[in-house]
């Protein structure tokens, strides 16, 4: 995530947000940004790619909620890996479901709080 390089403005390819300063000094890129093989991505952006890929993961022809569950354990998964040192409790509300759901996949993942 995090790079050398440093730049008067980051845009996100994703949604096209722009971040910089407003004096228009280059600085790095954004801590909760991500570069990767298809460009920069702002948080946001890379939590829609997490639940994306986790539903895309799902199975073919399945229903309208198991799609939903999957993307939700996509993005919870994401939060847990990102930050891991963050409370079950924290992630909880980022995500916008429980701490036991939290708690349950930072179990399944084998990530304990750093």
């Amino acid at each position: 995530m995090t790079t050398a390089a440093i730049s008067r403005r980051w845009t996100c390819s994703g949604c096209g947000m722009a971040v910089g300063r407003i004096d228009g000094h280059p600085v790095p890129l954004p801590e909760s940004w991500e570069r990767s093989g298809d460009g920069y991505f702002c948080l946001t952006c890379r939590r829609q790619r997490a639940a994306d890929a986790a539903q895309d993961e799902a199975p073919t022809g399945c229903n309208a909620e198991v799609r939903a569950r999957a993307r939700r354990a996509g993005l919870i998964e994401f939060e847990v890996r990102r930050t891991p040192s963050l409370s079950d409790s924290t992630i909880a509300r980022a995500c916008h479901t429980s701490v036991l759901t939290v708690t349950a996949a930072r179990k399944r993942l084998g990530i304990g709080r750093g």
